[in-house]
């Protein structure tokens, strides 16, 4: 029993750190995609500016 615990603990650590490193990477992405956002916008009202 003793190491049926010691199992079932191991998956449970394995388990959780991927969700924690997923919603990370995640987070990360979402930080790029905004940021990326707002460059184009601004890309977009300085060429058309620039074409008045």
């Amino acid at each position: 029993m003793k190491n049926l615990r010691k199992i079932i603990a191991l998956f449970l650590f394995i388990f959780i750190a991927g969700i924690i490193v997923t919603v990370i990477s995640i987070n990360t992405s979402f930080k790029k995609h905004t940021s990326e956002q707002k460059i184009t916008s601004k890309d977009s009202i300085y060429l058309l500016k620039k074409n008045i």
